[in-house]
């Protein structure tokens, strides 16, 4: 009997035990619901839409394309004016030319291509 009376005291000892450990557990549930509710809101708000990121990766790419078109394009006119240059070089010293004059020969030459090409802007407009 003492056994019983002992382990019904133990139980009631035990109750308010297990209800603050139930409301602990609740709080802690609405405390994760509510941290994953603000996690979503986050998530909704700084996360890029599907059809904006696929825009944005072809936008990098095509800019990818461009960049190699132009880096080509750069390598291909240096290799021609090296090539002019090259040809310019041969015929100042096949004539026999001072490097005073090849100066003055090469600055009649630029002003030349500026007004060539000042005067087709001008026909343009």
């Amino acid at each position: 009997m003492v056994d019983s009376v002992i382990s019904n005291a133990d139980s009631v000892l035990d109750q308010p035990t297990l209800a603050t450990q139930v409301d602990t557990l609740r709080r802690d549930i609405l405390q994760k619901r509510a941290d994953i509710q603000a996690l979503h809101h986050h998530q909704r708000r700084v996360m890029v839409p599907m059809e904006v990121y696929q825009c944005m990766v072809q936008c990098v790419q095509s800019a990818e394309i461009e960049l190699q078109k132009s880096v080509k394009s750069k390598e291909t006119l240096e290799k021609k004016f090296n090539k002019q240059d090259t040809i310019l070089s041969d015929e100042f010293e096949r004539l026999g030319l001072t490097p005073e004059q090849r100066e003055r020969l090469m600055a009649l030459a630029a002003s030349v291509s500026d007004a060539a090409e000042t005067s087709e802007s001008n026909v343009e407009t």
